[in-house]
């Protein structure tokens, strides 16, 4: 044990962690859309407001993360996180008005934003470098067991307990899944213990330090059309994902009249399929081409979305081939998004450029929340806004296909001479 790099350590609080910002707040959460619907007496429209707000305010809120991370120690800003999301299920379970339930998912967006995947990156490019992206696999893996487990845990209170007996449930599980890892294993940086990244001796961490290249700079990037084509490619992509997420379960249980024992049994299965697609997605980017393994991605994306629109004609059975088949799909896509754009902008500015991504992507999940709703509402069916993703996938596709084409973005020579 004593020869375990120690960074290992901090990794999995990170993915517990993790397991509980995003297991909960992202792929937990729409599980109780339907009782919401029912007890404050909403529509489809009405309803996603809530997860509407919360990706609105991380979009804007993961801008400043950086600030208070420059300023501030990164476990104290993750703390502050945690604190934040402990209040807001609190608040969550005990909402005596629909305002008080949009209210919690204000403090979500906090909790999110400082406990989330930004500071949680932060903490992992401190702790590795040479073993960057394998670590980076595993941390993301910790949303799809969240949500796998979650999913479970919450299925069986809504069904036994109700929905706000399960929502203290789950104000338990996060109090032991951030506040104990917190504390007892996340460090800030490897110097503060007298060691190095990746747990290298002092000789052999000069062989590798070097990997990290000033890159292209931000003004760089975005006179490129590369940067706006990848930028569209992948907001097409989260519209899609957070769409389906957080609509899924209305679709499944109001229009498809499933039970609510079906609905947690393909939604454990949905994001226990994104840890497969995220470690094969990860493996094969390691190995081919990327933006092709990004197309297989969202090609798999696109066979899952048209297996979703004709669910209703489909025997109930397919329901479990849809989880499989879109769970690993989106997980891989998430995947590849990462992996591309790191690749791409990898330097000193990839902070930057990834913060845009961040915040564009974001906002255009949010609007996949809302249009689905809004689409639902006016029609009375889903059917007509999977047509619109299934259009998008597509899009997709031809935007990937152009960036195969295009050169890839390289520091220009008078950017090196400054």
């Amino acid at each position: 044990m004593k020869n375990i790099f120690y960074g290992w350590w901090v990794l999995l609080a990170l993915v517990l962690i993790y397991m509980v910002t995003n297991g909960i707040l992202l792929n937990t959460m729409p599980l109780f859309t339907p009782q919401l619907l029912d007890e404050f007496n909403l529509d489809n429209q009405q309803v996603s407001r809530p997860a509407q707000i919360l990706y609105l305010m991380v979009a804007f809120l993961a801008a400043f993360v950086g600030i208070l991370l420059d300023k501030y120690s990164p476990k104290a800003v993750m703390l502050a996180g945690a604190i934040i999301l402990l209040i807001g299920l609190a608040g969550f379970a005990s909402a005596g008005s629909f305002l008080h339930i949009q209210i919690a998912y204000v403090l979500y967006a906090f909790a999110l934003t400082l406990a989330g995947i930004v500071t949680s990156m932060y903490l992992i490019t401190q702790w590795f470098v040479k073993y960057r992206g394998l670590a980076v696999g595993i941390f993301l893996m910790g949303s799809s067991f969240g949500g796998a487990l979650f999913n479970k845990i919450a299925g069986w209170g809504i069904a036994v307990v109700g929905w706000r007996n399960a929502a203290w449930i789950l104000l338990g599980c996060a109090v032991v899944g951030m506040l104990l890892p917190l504390v007892l294993l996340v460090r800030n940086k490897p110097s503060d213990m007298g060691l190095l990244p990746d747990g290298a001796t002092t000789t052999h961490f000069s062989a590798y330090a070097q990997t990290n290249h000033t890159g292209i700079s931000l003004a760089e990037a975005v006179r490129k059309p590369y940067f706006y084509l990848l930028l569209i490619a992948t907001a097409t992509l989260w519209f899609c994902i957070t769409g389906v997420v957080n609509h899924q379960v209305l679709f499944i249980e109001k229009d498809l009249q499933q039970t609510k024992e079906m609905v947690t049994n393909v939604t454990a299965l949905f994001f226990l399929c994104s840890i497969v697609g995220k470690l094969l997605f990860g493996w094969l980017g390691d190995r081919y081409n990327k933006l092709f393994i990004m197309l297989l991605s969202i090609v798999n994306l696109l066979i899952g979305t048209v297996l979703l629109r004709y669910l209703a004609s489909l025997p109930p059975a397919m329901m479990y081939v849809y989880a499989v088949v879109y769970g690993i799909a989106f997980s891989g896509a998430f995947t590849m998004i990462q992996v591309v754009v790191a690749e791409v902008y990898n330097g000193n500015s990839y902070g930057k450029i990834l913060g845009i991504f961040t915040m564009v992507d974001t906002l255009a999940g949010s609007m996949g929340i809302r249009v689905l709703g809004v689409m639902r509402k006016d029609s009375g069916s889903y059917i007509d806004s999977f047509n619109v993703m299934i259009v998008l996938c597509i899009f997709a596709c031809l935007c990937v296909l152009a960036l195969q084409f295009m050169k890839k973005p390289q520091i220009s020579p008078s950017t090196i001479a400054t």
